[in-house]
């Protein structure tokens, strides 16, 4: 199964699509992980090398900086699932 990693400060100006985009892509594709952190409530030695926040990590690669629309985001999980042989749907 594949893991999205989205890292949100709260401060951050997009938190709240953030949130928003994060129960959307768990409707979307429900045979997704999904994992959300908040870069506030963590120690940086917990983070991996994070550019800026928001940003979206599928099995380690990253996919986005900023809030993507979500169908980008799903089309991206899809072609890259695809690749792998794996549906989320």
């Amino acid at each position: 199964m594949n893991l999205l990693e989205v890292y949100v400060a709260k401060h951050c100006f997009g938190y709240k699509e953030v949130t928003k985009l994060v129960g959307e892509i768990k409707q979307s594709l429900p045979g997704l992980q999904v994992k959300m952190t908040l870069v506030d409530e963590v120690t940086e030695d917990d983070l991996p090398d994070i550019p800026a926040t928001p940003c979206y990590f599928l099995n380690g690669r990253l996919l986005f900086l900023g809030n993507p629309r979500l169908e980008k985001l799903v089309a991206k999980i899809a072609s890259l699932s695809r690749e792998k042989g794996v549906n989320h749907e």
